[in-house]
């Protein structure tokens, strides 16, 4: 069983990799042991077999934006909130300054894993700027989270990703983080992110999620946030510029695995907002 939510990283890693050529996330599979490759089979029983094939599209999704707005602004930087062992540094060009945010657990152990596979070649080498924050929903931590993003973006076109992150947040600390971004963000520059809709909570599949997470991550007291499409495009500062479910990214990415009971597949859906 994992020992807590900082575990669901390598559980997402597992399903990356189990659908790599969906995902194309090559390296994926480095960050797999047998233990957490067991987590995931108790997840997907537990939670829905779906839930491996829809974490591989979201991920394709968002290393094509990313590769999109590079392409668009080759003199941006990437900053990945709750990055979890996802890879897109390694999976971009190598120029591209990427940054990551996530607890001291997690990066330590990124850190470490890292080092040994750059020694043995198993991965490129990137320099990546890691910040620590170990509750985002910290005001104090969030504070000191927006001065050294201030610093270290200063004038670069910027790409900021919360995949699967805004589930554990309340939604004072989203709307929070979006104001913080519209005073470091400039024109043209990007917001990424997954979300629930509040009517996914009618599903048994939903139930079983949050219970997982209260179970098998151990907490106890956890709600998880959904949000309506209407936040979005209340956010002033940014315009709604894609927004994607996992019906649309099945017939884009992955023809051949058809998603077909709703009641089977949790739409986490993926949004794209740009700054105005």
């Amino acid at each position: 069983m994992p020992s807590g939510v900082h575990d669901s990283a390598l559980i997402v890693n597992a399903f990356r990799a189990r659908k790599a050529h969906i995902s194309a996330d090559q390296y994926a599979n480095l960050w797999i042991s047998n233990e957490n490759d067991k987590w995931a089979d108790q997840y997907a029983e537990k939670v829905g077999s779906t839930e491996i094939l829809v974490h591989a599209l979201r991920h394709r999704f968002f290393l094509d934006q990313l590769m999109l707005f590079i392409n668009k602004f080759p003199n941006g930087v990437f900053i990945n909130i709750g990055a979890g062992f996802t890879n897109y540094p390694y999976l971009i060009p190598s120029d591209i300054a990427s940054c990551e945010i996530d607890t001291d657990t997690n990066i330590a152990f990124k850190k470490q894993k890292l080092e040994e596979l750059e020694k043995t070649g198993d991965i490129p080498k990137r320099k990546i700027k890691f910040i620590t924050v170990n509750d985002l929903n910290d005001s104090a931590q969030l504070i000191k989270l927006e001065s050294e993003l201030q610093a270290w973006i200063s004038d670069r076109p910027s790409f900021f990703l919360f995949e699967g992150v805004f589930f554990y947040l309340k939604i004072e600390t989203i709307s929070r983080f979006y104001a913080m971004l519209a005073t470091i963000q400039h024109r043209g520059d990007i917001v990424a992110s997954t979300s629930f809709l509040p009517e996914e909570c009618n599903k048994a599949m939903f139930q079983r999620l949050v219970e997982y997470c209260r179970s098998d991550y151990k907490m106890r007291d956890f709600n998880p946030t959904t949000i309506p499409i209407k936040f979005y495009l209340e956010q002033f500062d940014y315009s709604l510029t894609s927004y994607e479910n996992y019906y649309s990214l099945n017939q884009i990415y992955a023809t051949q695995e058809q998603l077909l009971n709703p009641d089977d597949v949790l739409e986490e859906n993926c949004h794209v907002l740009e700054r105005l």
